[in-house]
């Protein structure tokens, strides 16, 4: 049984946080290499390839990136190329001598123009932090669509496994109760059962074998599972062996004795506080926008009027100067953006501690629900030892004729039913596990479980 105790969120948390250093491990970021199954490692490598979701998650991150250069840019100095002609008339009063006033000609110029953004008041780079903190959040996402997948993808790994694990027991169920069923025709015949007890074994095994189409189903629906996670067709679930799972790998723990301080791996918390630092930065530009945009500009190339004397000596024009842009009237339209960029950052900052309770809350629940598991799981085995006991004492009977056959049927059907709690127990442990780590961000450093039975551990 678990105790009351063992159930307290904020204790669960604390117990698991308060490991002594010599049970914690360093992360493993290839955490799913503890079941020792080659065709999952394969699986996790194929699915980091070329899952839609990571190719998604790649994409948006480039995209960040590409945005992240362009705002970087604009701290460089810029500079142009231009080549320009054309043929006009001069008008009498203009800055034209009297030889081109009134008259018609060409006038052509080639220059380079240079511009540099003098930022005194750090508008521009506010604006290349919030957008390396969009990219930061950008690749935040990407681990966080790359741990859930993983997570995902080993999770129906783990129900494919116990679905034909439970398959095979209720095979091996089937078997036996229809052993059951020919033992009572047979004692029916003789008049020592009645017709009651062989329609009741009858009905039990109906049972089962619909309980085998239902688990069949079901490991189907895993297969495909695996395939649409892949981003493959439903024939390439046909190409999956059995999962050669080997031993639990023992329970994620924190890696702090501050819980809190774990949630700096999970990437969706990443993600919300590089939008809070971004949505900073944002307020910035929006505050720097009601200062003057002060700009150094610079020209230097051929120009002259008359084609013919554009690359002629004497025909170089160049200069240099400062260029001031200051707001002055704009109906309001800078401080209802500065007060937008405010409330994007209070939106953030709201984003981020939703997150965060979110993360605590899924933390306490994945420790609470893997000790449940695991308590369930000894019921389950204490339950089966008992029964593996009562099917060798009542072959020992059997064989020295004071035990029926039909007893030790019984009881071999009892301990097939405690093996598929077992699994049960067994597969509920290993997924709230994974749930655990996916909760921790992928922070799994393992402390193994005295006593633990091995997946697939239990013999029929």
């Amino acid at each position: 049984m678990t105790a009351p105790d063992d159930l307290a969120v904020g204790q669960a948390i604390t117990r698991a946080a308060e490991t002594p250093d010599r049970d914690r491990r360093p992360p493993d970021p290839f955490w799913w290499s503890g079941y020792g199954d080659p065709q999952l490692d394969h699986l996790v490598a194929l699915l980091d390839r070329q899952a839609p979701g990571m190719a998604l998650a790649a994409a948006r991150l480039r995209r960040a990136e590409a945005m992240n250069t362009a705002a970087g840019a604009v701290l460089e100095p810029a500079a142009t190329l231009s080549a320009t002609t054309a043929e006009e008339r001069f008008p009498n009063h203009s800055v034209y001598s009297p030889a081109y006033a009134g008259k018609g000609g060409s006038e052509g110029r080639i220059a380079v123009d240079v511009r540099y953004h003098l930022d005194f008041w750090g508008k521009r780079a506010e604006t290349a932090a919030a957008a390396g903190a969009r990219v930061a959040a950008a690749r935040a996402e990407a681990e966080d669509a790359r741990l859930l997948l993983r997570t995902g993808l080993v999770e129906a790994y783990l129900r494919l496994d116990a679905a034909i694990r439970l398959r095979d027991i209720a095979v091996s169920g089937l078997v036996r109760r229809e052993g059951l069923v020919d033992l009572l025709v047979i004692r029916t015949s003789a008049g020592l059962s009645t017709d009651l007890d062989a329609v009741a074994s009858r009905e039990a095994v109906t049972e089962t074998r619909d309980g085998i189409v239902r688990l069949e189903a079901e490991i189907a629906t895993c297969r495909h599972r695996i395939a649409a996670l892949l981003g493959l067709d439903p024939a390439f679930a046909d190409t999956l062996s059995r999962p050669a799972l080997r031993s639990p790998m023992g329970d994620p723990l924190p890696l702090s004795s501050l819980p809190a301080s774990l949630l700096g791996r999970r990437p969706d918390v990443a993600v919300r506080r590089a939008e809070v630092e971004a949505a900073a930065h944002e307020i910035g530009v929006a505050r720097a926008g009601f200062y003057p945009d002060v700009d150094l500009l610079a020209f230097a190339g051929p120009a002259s009027l008359g084609l013919a004397h554009l690359l002629r000596s004497g025909s170089v024009a160049a200069g240099v100067g400062p260029a001031v842009t200051l707001p002055v009237f704009d109906g309001g339209l800078l401080r209802s953006g500065l007060a937008g960029r405010m409330a994007d950052f209070d939106a953030a900052v709201a984003a981020y501690d939703e997150v965060i309770a979110t993360a605590l809350r899924q933390i306490a629940d994945g420790v609470v629900e893997l000790r449940a598991w695991q308590a369930r799981k000894t019921e389950a085995v204490t339950a089966f030892d008992h029964w593996s006991r009562a099917v060798a004492l009542t072959e020992a009977r059997e064989r020295q004729g004071l035990s029926a056959a039909g007893d030790r049927l019984s009881a071999e059907t009892a301990l097939l039913l405690s093996r598929r709690r077992v699994v049960e127990a067994e597969t509920g442990a290993a997924i709230a596990r994974v749930g655990l780590i996916r909760a921790l961000g992928g922070a799994f450093a393992s402390r193994v479980i005295d006593g633990a039975h091995d997946i697939g551990e239990m013999k029929e």
